[in-house]
């Protein structure tokens, strides 16, 4: 899904009360309209004050927040929604210190909040598939040596490979990874841990490319 652009003022507008950061979380969880894990009745109404929904048929009630990164917290949905706006943002790395004077908590409310903002992403992100115009490509990394062979198969520098969501004229998302070797089984095993099956990719044309595949 492709995210959003968003100043902070207009995250702010977006996501500056409470009931909208639980009206956001309550269209992420249920996109078709609410529907009882209980029973599957697809009728209840909205608790305010404690978050969750009450179905109408069996009373029982279910919290917008449970099974997420807010699950069981007690700080407003408005903290971490600022706390998260400003961790994506910061493209130096956000500290507990920063976070907790620009939100208001404590540092260790805050160094809690980024360590389970950043085990979020990592889960995000062993999960997500490339998608869309992907370009893949290999490079060699390393220090520069005299003499010797350069470009593919240099001496004493390691393969990667990188594939990239194109977009238009902007990049999207992006995988990168070490490989022991440039060759058609190390690329196949990287698309099939970072792409998605039948994925359009676009190669420079290297013997070891997807199109190449027996």
């Amino acid at each position: 899904m492709k995210a959003e652009a968003m100043n902070l003022l207009q995250w702010q507008a977006r996501f500056g009360t409470e009931e909208k950061c639980a009206e956001a979380l309550k269209q992420q969880r249920w996109p078709n309209g609410f529907q009882c894990p209980h029973c599957g009745h697809d009728q209840g109404h909205w608790v305010m004050s404690r978050k969750v929904y009450q179905c109408n048929h069996c009373r029982r009630q279910t919290s917008v927040t449970a099974g997420t990164l807010f699950h069981s917290t007690n700080l407003p949905l408005v903290q971490w929604f600022l706390a998260i706006y400003l961790m994506v943002c910061d493209k130096g790395g956000l500290s507990a210190l920063r976070l907790s004077k620009q939100i208001g908590v404590s540092w260790i409310t805050a160094h809690r909040m980024l360590r389970k903002m950043r085990h979020a992403m990592a889960d995000w992100d062993s999960i997500y598939r490339l998608g869309g115009l992907v370009e893949l490509d290999d490079a060699f990394v390393g220090g520069r040596r005299s003499g010797g062979k350069s470009g593919h198969g240099a001496e004493g520098k390691t393969p990667i490979l990188v594939a990239i969501e194109s977009r238009d004229k902007k990049a999207g998302f992006m995988a990168m990874e070490t490989i022991p070797s440039v060759s058609a089984g190390n690329i196949r095993q990287f698309v099939q841990r970072y792409l998605l099956p039948w994925q359009t990719t676009r190669t420079d044309g290297l013997m070891a490319s997807p199109a190449s595949w027996p």
